[in-house]
C-alpha cells in the first residue's frame, strides 16, 4: 500500500479550507502548517492570472527525513504514510533540512517535529483525510497508488500529472493535475514584491529574493511568476551550527597536525596543552550540538536508540571515539604511560579526519539544502581541519621550542591546507550534485554575486585565505597568518550555513 494524493489544481479555488481543516483536526499551532496554499500571479494589470497550489508532505517512497533522523523518530508505515513519533524526537531539525518540500515544522509547545501524516487516525478507520473531506470542489483526491484500480492510480495512468522535485530522488506520492509549474518549482517565481495582505518579508530570505530579482533584471530576464501568498519560513540553523563546524575543524585538526609534524620531522610528540586544547574544542562542538536541540534532555537517545542510516548518529559516535582517544593522549602526556607512539597517533589522526569529514556526508542527506550537498565536500572539510589545526597550533605554541613542534613544519601544513581550501572555495560553483545543478547554481550565486559577495571575496577569499598565504610565504610572524586564517574559516562556515537556507524550497 502507498497512500498519497492527486491534487487537481484546475478545480482548486484557493479557499484554504484544507489548511483550516488540517489545523483543526491535528491541533496544528498558529504559524505552522501541515498543508498550505501558495498563490502565484503572472502578467500585469489588467491581464493578470492567479494560480494556486496545495503543498504538503509527499509521503515519499524514499523519504530522506526517515534516513537522516538520528533516533528513528520518523518511520514509513506499511500504509506508505511517513509519520513522526513525538515521544522519540529530539528536535534536531535535520529532518526539516532533509525534506525538499518544506513539509516539517517544530511544534514550539513540544519541541518536536510534526508533519502531515495523511490523518493516519482517520485512515485507520477507512476515512479520508480531513483536507479531502472539506474541499468544496473535490480538488484533493486521496488514495492508494499501489492499487491499480484506485482513482489516484487511474489518474496517474491517464493524465499528465506533475510531481514536485522528482530530481531529488525521493519518489514523491503527491501528484498535480493542471498545476502552474511556477507553483511547484520555487526557482521560477519570486516573492520580493511582498504578499497580498502583508508587507515584504525581512531578513536573510528577503535579501536573497531581492538579489535574485535584481540579478534577473540585469540579465534581461524575468521570473515566470510572482509569489503573492505563501506561509512564513524560518532559518532553522544559525550561529550554533556555524560554531559547531568551526570548533569541530579545530578539534579535528589540532592534535593530528601536531602529531603529523612531529612524526615527519622527528620532533617531540604533542603534549598536554595540545591534547587538552583539542579535547576542549571537541567538547565545545558537542555542547553546541546539544544546545541547538529543541529537546536537549533527549540527546543520549542518539547513542541509545541509534539510526545507523543517519550520519548524525555515525558522527556522534565518531566524536565519542575521537574524544576518548584525545583523553587517552592527554592522560599519557600528564602521567607518562608511554603510549604516545605511532599506533595511538595514527588512530587519533584517523578519528580526527573522520570527525572532520562526516558532516559532508550528513549534509549530503539534507536534500532540501542543495548548497550543502556539494560534491567532494568531505575533502574540503579535511582541508579546513588542516587550516584550523595548523593555525590553532601556531597560536597555541608560537615558537618551535615551546612544545618541540618545528615551526616550519606547522607553517608548511598551514600553507598547503590554505591552498587546498582556496582551490575548493574558488570552484564552489562547479561542485553541484548530479541532477540539482540549476538549484545549486542559484544558491552558490548568493555567495559569489549576491548579498554575501563582499563577505565571500574580501573576508573568506582575500582576508582569510590569500593574505595568510602571502604572510606565510614572506616569512611574517606566523601568528598573524594563523589568526587571519581562523577568522576567514569562521566566516566561511557561517556563510555556508546561512546561504544554504536563504532560498525558498517550496
Amino acid at each position: 500500500m502507498q497512500l498519497g494524493f492527486v491534487i487537481d489544481q484546475s478545480r482548486c479555488i484557493g479557499c484554504h479550507a484544507c489548511t483550516v481543516a488540517c489545523k483543526s483536526e491535528n491541533d496544528v499551532p498558529l504559524g505552522d502548517f501541515r498543508t498550505w496554499v501558495k498563490y502565484t500571479e503572472r502578467g500585469e494589470f489588467p491581464e493578470v492570472r492567479r494560480s494556486f497550489a496545495v503543498l504538503r508532505c509527499n509521503q515519499c517512497s524514499e523519504p530522506p527525513c526517515v534516513t537522516i533522523c538520528p533516533v528513528t523518530a520518523l518511520e514509513k508505515h506499511a500504509t506508505g504514510i511517513v509519520d513522526v513519533d513525538p515521544a522519540l524526537c529530539i528536535g534536531c531539525k535535520s529532518c526539516m533540512h532533509a525534506c525538499p518540500y518544506d513539509a516539517l515544522y517544530i511544534n514550539a509547545r513540544t519541541g518536536t517535529a510534526e508533519k502531515c501524516h495523511f490523518c493516519a487516525h482517520r485512515a485507520a478507520l477507512g476515512l479520508a483525510p480531513a483536507c479531502a473531506v472539506v474541499c468544496p470542489t473535490e480538488a484533493i483526491v486521496p488514495g492508494d497508488f499501489d492499487d491499480p484500480t484506485s482513482r489516484v492510480s487511474e489518474m496517474k495512468r491517464e493524465l499528465r500529472l506533475v510531481a514536485r522535485k522528482p530530481e531529488a530522488g525521493t519518489q514523491p506520492n503527491v501528484h498535480y493535475k493542471d498545476v502552474s509549474v511556477a507553483n511547484v518549482d520555487p526557482g521560477l517565481a519570486n516573492k520580493a514584491g511582498g504578499y497580498l495582505w502583508a508587507d515584504p518579508q525581512l531578513g536573510t530570505q528577503a535579501a536573497a529574493q531581492a538579489f535574485e530579482e535584481a540579478d534577473r533584471k540585469m540579465r534581461g530576464e524575468e521570473a515566470q511568476a510572482r509569489t503573492v501568498y505563501d506561509v512564513p519560513r524560518k532559518e532553522l540553523w544559525g550561529r550554533k551550527i556555524s560554531g559547531y563546524l568551526f570548533f569541530k575543524s579545530i578539534a579535528a585538526g589540532l592534535l593530528p597536525v601536531a602529531w603529523l609534524v612531529a612524526t615527519v620531522t622527528g620532533g617531540a610528540q604533542p603534549g598536554a596543552r595540545v591534547a587538552g586544547a583539542s579535547l576542549a574544542a571537541l567538547l565545545v562542538t558537542l555542547a553546541l550540538l546539544v544546545a541547538d536541540l529543541k529537546r536537549p534532555e533527549r540527546f543520549l537517545s542518539i547513542l541509545l536508540r541509534p539510526n545507523w542510516d543517519s550520519w548524525l548518529t555515525k558522527g556522534s559516535y565518531l566524536i565519542l571515539i575521537y574524544s576518548a582517544l584525545l583523553a587517552l593522549w592527554l592522560a599519557d602526556a600528564l602521567f607518562g604511560f608511554g603510549m604516545r607512539g605511532v599506533p595511538l597517533g595514527a588512530a587519533t589522526a584517523l578519528a580526527g579526519a573522520l570527525t572532520a569529514c562526516y558532516t559532508a556526508w550528513l549534509f549530503a542527506q539534507a536534500k532540501g539544502r542543495v548548497l550543502w550537498m556539494r560534491r567532494h565536500f568531505w575533502l574540503h572539510l579535511l582541508a579546513q581541519a588542516g587550516v584550523a589545526g595548523a593555525a590553532a597550533l601556531l597560536l597555541l605554541e608560537p615558537a618551535a621550542s615551546a612544545g618541540g613542534h618545528p615551526l616550519d613544519g606547522t607553517k608548511g601544513v598551514l600553507f598547503v591546507a590554505l591552498a587546498v581550501h582556496l582551490a575548493f572555495t574558488l570552484r564552489e560553483e562547479k561542485l553541484a550534485p548530479a541532477g540539482r545543478e540549476v538549484e545549486y547554481a542559484r544558491a552558490a550565486r548568493l555567495l559569489t554575486h549576491g548579498p554575501w559577495m563582499l563577505h565571500h571575496w574580501l573576508g573568506v577569499v582575500f582576508g582569510g585565505t590569500l593574505l595568510p598565504l602571502v604572510l606565510v610565504l614572506v616569512g611574517a610572524p606566523p601568528q598573524a597568518a594563523a589568526a587571519l586564517a581562523l577568522a576567514g574559516l569562521w566566516l566561511s562556515e557561517d556563510l555556508l550555513v546561512r546561504a544554504g537556507q536563504a532560498l525558498p524550497i517550496s
